[in-house]
């Protein structure tokens, strides 16, 4: 990613360029004054531009239109700013400005840099039954490169969310059939509706407290203005962003990035009981690569954990309808409900099939891999423990008869 920054101070401009190195992914091109970011843009593709209102050759903020005319996410960079300057820079649409003060003021522009990088990702649902407000918020949020759907109704909104996956909403309170109160209600009734984060819209202060005491996360009083709007939301999305990584570095292996041992066996348990109560197949299995310890003999545990990696790689993506643990050095286990025995062995087979038809591609070396599998099905009496116990056993039969073998408990 390519960011262009247009900066007659050298103090400044050294100041940016040594924290844009912090950041990885991030090249930037410099230019003093706004001819040198004319012949750079012929010559590059960029991301965003953070521009000088003041240069040189451009002492009225000409370069920040010209960014804006290319395209470009721009933010303005400035030494002093009075109401009228604001409301001009808001209106020609730029992502911000930062005073120039000091190197906080720098870190805040290039975070922002990144956040725009990682807004692209994110997809917000925007209800208002007025197209002109749904528009204003629209305006904004793009912006800041988010992904924004509209909906002209609650009920247009729920069908939405049923749909698609969006990690915010923004509705305005007052809506006819069902309000924007009604409509968190029912959004966090759904299930999985927790992991929305929403942001209540109105004109009425009081309607605050409705707004959070039924499970908004956050309220806006319009008319706001577009740097609180930006504020709120993005603190929002980082807040979801730190949880996501909070419950990463709980539930998935630091390793291969599928589930760790703890959380695969809670999702263990709770097909266990759902399917249960369903009266539904459940399968395990539990894989070993083969020959792990001569692979990490011969060519090194970086290498070892490469293989892992690729492996965890492939059965999630052969395998995404279901839950991929790593439960232990070279061992995984596949969570497999709806399926008996015969079904998850065609599947574990047809897995091992295509692993073992073609080395496994590690960057700079390739290298042939193969794995042995036990699995059982699990009856209505079973414990997790004891499904797992199965499964292992099956495993050492498997390993016992000659390896690169899935092997399912009534084949004993």
């Amino acid at each position: 990613m390519r960011v262009l920054v247009v900066e007659d101070s050298a103090t400044v401009a050294k100041v940016l360029l040594h924290l844009f190195q912090q950041e990885p992914g991030i090249e930037v091109d410099l230019a003093k004054d706004f001819a040198t970011a004319r012949e750079l843009m012929e010559r590059n593709r960029y991301f965003a531009a953070l521009c000088d209102r003041c240069l040189p050759d451009a002492p009225n903020g000409e370069v920040i239109e010209w960014s804006l005319a290319k395209g470009l996410p721009t933010i303005v960079l400035t030494a002093q700013m009075d109401e009228g300057e604001r409301s001009r820079l808001q209106g020609l649409g730029v992502v911000d400005y930062v005073i120039k003060e000091n190197r906080f003021s720098y870190q805040y522009a290039v975070n922002l840099v990144s956040r725009l990088k990682r807004n692209q990702a994110y997809r917000v649902l925007v209800v208002d039954d007025s197209q002109v407000a749904r528009k204003q918020v629209k305006d904004l949020l793009a912006r800041h490169l988010f992904q924004v759907v509209e909906a002209d109704s609650a009920d247009s909104a729920l069908m939405l969310l049923a749909t698609n996956e969006f990690k915010l909403m923004i509705t305005d309170y007052e809506m006819p059939v069902m309000n924007g109160v009604e409509l968190v209600c029912r959004v966090r009734e759904r299930p999985g509706g927790d992991q929305l984060s929403i942001v209540g819209l109105s004109g009425q202060e009081e309607v605050s407290a409705k707004f959070i005491k039924y499970g908004a996360n956050d309220f806006l009083r319009k008319p706001f203005f577009a740097e609180e709007f930006y504020c709120r939301i993005n603190n929002l999305i980082k807040a979801w962003e730190l949880n996501q990584q909070l419950w990463q570095r709980a539930n998935l292996d630091y390793l291969t990035g599928v589930a760790n041992r703890r959380y695969l066996m809670t999702q263990l348990e709770e097909a266990r009981s759902l399917t249960e109560q369903n009266d539904q197949s459940l399968s395990l299995a539990l894989l070993d690569v083969d020959r792990f310890k001569a692979i990490n003999d011969q060519y090194g545990h970086q290498v070892g954990d490469r293989v892992l990696q690729a492996l965890a790689k492939e059965l999630s993506q052969s395998l995404e309808r279901f839950v991929i643990g790593r439960v232990g050095g070279e061992e995984f286990a596949v969570v497999m409900p709806g399926l008996n025995g015969d079904q998850a062995w065609r599947l574990i087979e047809a897995v091992r099939r295509k692993l073992t038809s073609a080395p496994l591609d590690l960057g700079d070396q390739q290298l042939a891999v193969s794995f042995s599998a036990g699995l059982c099905q699990a009856a209505p009496e079973d414990h997790t423990d004891e499904l797992l116990r199965r499964a292992d056993e099956v495993l050492y039969q498997a390993k016992e008869a000659g390896r690169n073998l899935v092997l399912l408990e009534e084949d004993q």
